[in-house]
């Protein structure tokens, strides 16, 4: 195809669909290039019609054209139109006698007209809709290639640009201190996950479950599922919590022993949350 002006058979060509899909793929971005590019597909289009209707059409074309194209309402229209003028031009009824144009001269719709200029004038219409459709196209058609040419990219954020994924804010809880337990304050990201960390020294030696509560005083605001402790063999134990959870204020940060109901808390530490 002409990456500069597609020709009247590379335009039919397009018409029919016989073109492959990259070729189709250029054809289309030729749009934005060639501004008289429309007129001329509607041009090919109307004579595409109307060699259809007239039998111009080899035997190729015309199983093309009625595998593509005539099964749309739009093309089937167009048919039925353009049929429909060809046989009022043709038709005998056209040409009444002279005795009785004068007498029937006031019932037609064009009085003092003669069939043919009747169909010239219906055919016109059609042709200034079409034009007027194709010029409104063509001004849709602009005014998208304007729109996308003047819109900004989006400004991509600084995790974007730098092509990580935040990762979980660390909080380390439980270790040793002279007085008091230990309180950890952060600022989570707006949706931001915690990843709690204690020393695992903390566990005990003996097989029983633990779970971490994290509670404000009145109800428990999050509990992790239950793990043995006899599998946590070295470095420090983690739990993440769910991103946004738990909502922002104080909470006391518990290890329990649900296996183990005469067994204490032991509380880890403080832990207060502020949202950015």
């Amino acid at each position: 195809m002409s990456v500069s002006s597609p020709g009247f058979a590379e335009i039919r060509d397009y018409l029919l669909r016989r073109m492959t899909d990259t070729a189709r793929s250029r054809f289309e971005e030729a749009y934005f290039r060639d501004d008289t590019l429309l007129d001329r597909i509607e041009a090919e289009e109307d004579a595409l019609v109307s060699d259809y209707v007239l039998g111009h059409l080899s035997d190729g074309e015309k199983r093309l054209f009625e595998e593509s194209l005539l099964g749309t309402p739009y093309y089937r229209e167009r048919v039925e139109t353009t049929s429909r003028l060809r046989l009022k031009v043709g038709s005998p009824s056209l040409f009444p006698p002279r005795a009785a144009a004068a007498s029937s001269a006031d019932a037609r719709l064009f009085p003092g007209r003669t069939g043919i200029a009747v169909a010239f004038s219906l055919l016109t219409l059609l042709l200034v809709a079409a034009l007027l459709s194709a010029l409104r196209l063509k001004s849709d058609l602009s005014r998208a290639r304007l729109e996308l040419t003047a819109r900004p990219a989006p400004a991509a954020g600084p995790a974007a640009q730098a092509g990580v994924v935040p990762l979980a804010q660390s909080v380390v809880l439980g270790t040793a201190r002279a007085f008091g337990p230990a309180i950890a304050s952060l600022r989570r990201a707006t949706g931001g996950a915690i990843l709690l960390s204690f020393p695992r020294a903390l566990l005990s030696r003996e097989n029983v479950s633990c779970t971490v509560v994290l509670s404000d005083g009145k109800r428990v605001a999050w509990e992790s599922a239950v793990f043995p402790s006899k599998e946590m063999d070295e470095g420090d134990v983690s739990l993440r919590l769910p991103p946004g959870v738990p909502p922002a204020g104080a909470y006391s940060v518990l290890l329990k022993a649900p296996g183990a109901p005469d067994r204490p808390e032991t509380l880890l530490g403080i832990l207060e949350i502020l949202d950015r």
